[in-house]
């Protein structure tokens, strides 16, 4: 049997300070991967292809000017014993000249010690700071970012344009998790672009390609189930460009001056249900505006409760009536003369379960499909800093620009902001993912 229920979600809000800067709400960009069942592996790498870089100026959140030609590059990954650990790239851009500047994080979430020589304390959080030697290149970038861990520790290293590094830490035995929470926070897997570093903030301009995958257990590249193109964990932010991911090519994503996708994968899909005859109906299914193909569609003749404990309504559906297969132009049809029908699409890999409901031949809204694109409109409007997580109330958020007693901004420490969290995007995914495959 299943059970579909119609959740509303809550938005938690927190009120902060009104500021002009535009800049002070952006979070990174690219893709932050997650997966409600938490993935274990050794090794999270992606590339990041750059054909086309203008950048704007980087500020700090609070206004205050940084630089005019800088951003990062971020490989942002979480381990299972509480470690947010970072290869970064700081890229600085003057005309068609390239500098490079690798550095290391490597943050103790939990607490105030690392086994590792030389770090040092930030609002109680241990954390270590590696850098690299610069290095100079040019335009186009091709950028590629590893992070494995084994029995002698994690290894982080770079691939720019041919030239190449790694480092190794004597961290050993470590596991890198995708998805659920590390220390109350989300592990999300991310390959972003933000400011350079001391929480700021970037405004420039794209175009190119990014991938992120994790290894498998059986050594296949795999991408996680669910990305956005916002960063869950890292301080710096970034906007001037947009991010998006066709349908069928869940791992990459595109950076350029096109239509922005908060949702990268699985795509909202949209099944809509009408009377062609007496007992005639037709199914339609659609993705992205696509209709899709070969995809299973259930009919049921449902029945319906509604729940007095605020879980909302429930549809309880005991055995399919019809089962069909979608043809080319998206569509199935079946023939049924009874009241009340309801199709089902279970969804995939990479798309979104929905369906449809029609009460004497008047047809209801696609629920899935509409709280969806409600939800990500929503997101839209609101300042995306404020959204955080219920349970996160009474961590810290860490401050941005940091200065030391020379009064210089430490920009190789890439801060992470506890409060930037898309709590609501995550819950909703978790009503959908969870409620909407349940057999």
């Amino acid at each position: 049997m299943r059970i579909i229920t119609l959740v509303f979600i809550a938005f938690l809000v927190l009120a902060t300070p009104a500021v002009s800067f535009s800049g002070t709400y952006a979070l990174s960009r690219g893709i932050a991967e997650y997966s409600f069942n938490p993935v274990y592996t050794t090794q999270v790498f992606g590339w990041m292809n750059l054909s086309v870089v203008k950048v704007y100026g980087d500020y700090f959140r609070n206004g205050t000017f940084l630089d005019s030609n800088s951003f990062s590059v971020q490989l942002n990954v979480y381990t299972t014993d509480g470690l947010w650990v970072q290869d970064v790239l700081l890229i600085s851009v003057v005309g068609n000249e390239v500098n490079v500047t690798p550095v290391i994080n490597v943050w103790n979430v939990s607490g105030s010690t690392l086994p590792l020589e030389n770090y040092t304390t930030y609002n109680g959080l241990a954390v270590y700071v590696g850098l690299g030697k610069p290095f100079l290149t040019s335009l186009p970038l091709h950028v590629f970012l590893n992070v494995s861990s084994g029995s002698e520790g994690i290894r982080l290293s770079y691939w720019v344009n041919g030239i190449s590094n790694f480092t190794s830490l004597p961290l050993r035995d470590s596991t890198f998790q995708i998805g659920g929470l590390v220390n109350g926070l989300p592990a999300d897997a991310e390959l972003v672009i933000g400011g350079p570093g001391g929480g700021s903030v970037a405004y420039l301009y794209l175009e190119g390609n990014s991938s992120l995958f994790y290894l498998s257990h059986n050594g296949t590249a795999v991408a996680a189930p669910i990305a956005i193109s916002r960063g869950l964990s890292t301080g710096e932010g970034a906007f001037g460009f947009n991010v998006t991911s066709p349908l069928g090519l869940e791992g990459v994503a595109f950076l350029g001056n096109f239509s922005d996708n908060y949702l990268l994968w699985p795509h909202p899909s949209s099944l809509s249900l009408k009377r062609v005859g007496s007992d005639l109906w037709v199914a339609r299914l659609c993705a992205d505006g696509q209709p899709l193909k070969g995809q299973e569609i259930e009919v049921y003749s449902p029945s319906f409760q509604v729940s007095m404990n605020g879980n909302g309504t429930q549809i309880s559906l005991v055995k399919p009536i019809f089962v069909g297969y979608t043809n080319s132009s998206g569509e199935i049809s079946f023939r049924y003369n009874g009241s009340v029908v309801l199709a089902y699409y279970p969804g995939n890999s990479s798309v979104l379960p929905s369906f449809a409901v029609s009460v004497k031949g008047s047809s209801l809204s696609n629920f899935f499909s509409n709280a969806t694109n409600e939800l990500l409109n929503k997101l839209k409007s609101l300042k995306w800093a404020n959204l955080s997580f219920p349970s996160q109330s009474s961590h810290k958020v860490y401050p941005t620009g940091q200065r030391n007693s020379q009064g210089a901004v430490n920009v190789y420490m890439i801060y992470p902001v506890v409060g930037y969290s898309l709590a609501a995007l995550l819950t909703l995914l978790v009503a959908i993912a969870l409620r909407g495959r349940g057999r």
